[in-house]
């Protein structure tokens, strides 16, 4: 079984050269496609044992990936982008895609510091009828679907991971870019959830909220339309979005909070901020056994199929919560507990240990 990884690059100087190492002497080719550099990056991309080609940008990512798998001469494909590293996590990685009864794997995807990995499709056999589907945020989702059902074939997992470096860049420079994109897609699609989710945060990051706000409401509207089987965590954004942004204005969010929760019950980071919400009201009993179960999660191993999770959700935050409903219900040694533990992964640390101070001050006082 051959393996090509495909990449499609513009300016991508800074990243591209750690992402082609990763590949380099794992995969059985890599493809690099660009679509207009100014900078350095096609210099440095010859630099490894690539095959360099050219396609002019015309604002549709999946027409450029399309491109790149052409040039693909593999069994399988992985997609990958330059901002990306290749991260195999046992010997026996390609076993688990070399195998007749799957079309396509996912892999597990970290997609930036502090946050949890979740499962992502990014392998799928090199066959003409999967193509990327999408002007932006392209998947091969569907064409993979159709390929399963025609040829009685299913999705599955692979023991690789994908570290993403790139999220801690601007994203306001690239607001021009995505709006456009955006908003011709949603147009010719009204029902992709995400990219709904998308535009709100462009917007709000443009500094237009209530454009915001429409969009992350279209984009709940959207969920609605979709059949139940097509419905999964990821395509929560849109509820966790309006509900932050909403509740962090001083609006009532109880309705759309208890309908998010209805239609995603699993979702930890709606309960982490339904339990917030109780405890700012003073109803510790019900915020308390949210935060005990968020406490007990390990962050570091945590994995999910369908999202990522802000990490402090299960450390710093958890303990802090649970060392404030401590200290509220009058147990100030188990607050200081607590807020000992927040401290050790609690940006604000000294605050923490101020506080771990006065709660055991307290409890001594008894």
């Amino acid at each position: 079984m051959r393996l090509s990884a495909t990449l499609i690059v513009k300016n991508e100087s800074r990243f591209i050269e750690d992402c082609l190492s990763s590949l380099a002497g794992i995969v059985d080719e890599i493809v690099v496609v660009d679509t207009g550099s100014t900078d350095d990056t096609v210099e440095r991309a010859r630099r490894y044992p690539v095959k360099l080609g050219f396609f002019p940008w015309c604002d549709d990512f999946s027409a450029a990936r399309n491109a790149a798998l052409e040039q693909a001469t593999g069994d399988w494909i992985l997609y990958i982008d330059a901002d990306e590293r290749f991260r195999p996590l046992t010997a026996d990685w390609r076993q688990q895609i070399d195998r007749p009864d799957i079309a396509a794997a996912r892999l597990r995807l970290h997609p930036r510091v502090g946050w949890t990995a979740y499962s992502e499709l990014r392998l799928f056999r090199r066959d003409p009828r999967i193509r990327f589907e999408g002007v932006v945020h392209e998947r091969v989702h569907g064409t993979v679907d159709a390929v399963c059902r025609a040829d009685g074939l299913h999705v599955g997992m692979c023991d690789v991971a994908l570290d993403h470096v790139g999220y801690e860049d601007d994203q306001a420079a690239k607001v021009p870019r995505n709006l456009p994109l955006l908003r011709r897609y949603l147009a010719e699609d009204p029902n992709r959830v995400y990219c709904w989710w998308h535009l709100g945060d462009q917007l709000k990051t443009a500094g237009d909220n209530e454009g915001a706000v429409e969009a992350w409401r279209n984009g709940i509207a959207a969920i609605a339309r979709l059949p139940a089987s097509a419905i999964r965590d990821s395509e929560s954004t849109p509820y966790l979005s309006l509900i932050q942004h909403l509740h962090g204005s001083g609006e009532a969010v109880d309705a759309l909070l208890a309908e998010a929760r209805a239609r995603f019950p699993r979702h930890l980071a709606l309960q982490w901020i339904e339990a917030k919400i109780a405890l700012e009201r003073g109803d510790i009993a019900q915020a308390l056994p949210v935060f005990e179960r968020l406490a007990a999660i390990d962050a570091e191993t945590f994995h999910d199929e369908d999202l990522a999770y802000d990490k402090a959700i299960f450390t710093h935050l958890a303990q802090e919560s649970l060392a404030l409903a401590a200290f509220r219900s009058g147990r100030f040694a188990d607050a200081a507990v607590h807020y000992r533990q927040a401290a050790l992964t609690a940006p604000n640390r000294q605050e923490m240990l101020v506080k771990a101070s006065l709660a055991s001050a307290r409890a001594g006082s008894l």
